[in-house]
C-alpha cells in the first residue's frame, strides 16, 4: 500500500512537470531580467505566467550577451482527491546552455546551503538543457527568505564545476503576484 502511494506521487509529479513544460510560455532572455525576479505572462493567454530571472555574460569583442542560465517558476495545478479542489504547485524550471554534463545533476543552493539536485528533462537547440521539478512550500520559503540563489553545474568534459549566482531580490514580490 505504501509503495502504491509512492508510485502515485511520482506519477503525479511527472504529470505536473510535463503539463508545465507543454503549457509554459516561451520566456526569452530578452524579456527576463538579470537583476531581479520579474513576472512574465504569455501574450496569447494572460493566465499562463511565470516568474523568472536569468544570468547573462558579455561576449568578448561583441555587443551581444550569452545566457548562462534562466530560472523560472510556474504554477501547475492538480486536483486534491480528498477535497476536490485545485491546488497550485510551484514548478522550478532551469534552462542551462548546451554542453553541460548530463550525467551530473545541477545543484541548487540558497545562501550557500544545498537545497536540491534536479535531473535534466531534455536538451534542444532552442532552450538548451532543461531541468524541472515540483517544489514544496518549504523550498519556496527558502527562496523568499534567501539573498542569493546559486546554480552549480558541470560542463561536459570539464573537471571543475561552474557556479552561477543569481540574486533573490524581488522574488517574494514576484511570487506573491504569481499566486494571486
Amino acid at each position: 500500500m505504501k509503495m502504491e502511494k509512492i508510485y502515485k506521487k511520482r506519477f503525479l509529479n511527472k504529470l505536473i512537470i510535463l503539463t508545465v513544460l507543454l503549457l509554459a510560455p516561451i520566456a526569452s532572455s530578452a524579456e527576463v531580467g538579470d537583476e531581479k525576479w520579474t513576472k512574465e505572462c504569455d501574450k496569447k493567454n494572460k493566465k499562463v505566467c511565470v516568474i523568472a530571472i536569468n544570468k547573462q555574460i558579455a561576449i568578448p569583442n561583441s555587443d551581444k550577451k550569452q545566457t548562462l542560465a534562466t530560472v523560472l517558476i510556474q504554477l501547475a495545478s492538480t486536483t486534491d482527491k480528498l477535497e476536490e479542489k485545485n491546488k497550485p504547485i510551484p514548478v522550478l524550471v532551469i534552462r542551462f546552455p548546451l554542453n553541460v554534463d548530463l550525467k551530473k545533476q545541477p545543484l541548487i543552493q540558497i545562501d550557500k546551503k544545498n537545497v536540491l539536485n534536479i535531473p535534466f528533462s531534455h536538451c534542444n537547440a532552442k532552450e538548451g538543457c532543461v531541468t524541472s521539478v515540483a517544489i514544496a512550500d518549504d523550498v519556496v520559503g527558502l527562496f523568499k527568505s534567501g539573498k542569493e540563489l546559486t546554480l552549480v553545474m558541470a560542463p561536459y568534459g570539464g573537471k571543475d564545476n561552474i557556479t552561477i549566482n543569481l540574486p533573490l531580490k524581488g522574488f517574494s514580490k514576484a511570487y506573491d503576484r504569481l499566486v494571486k
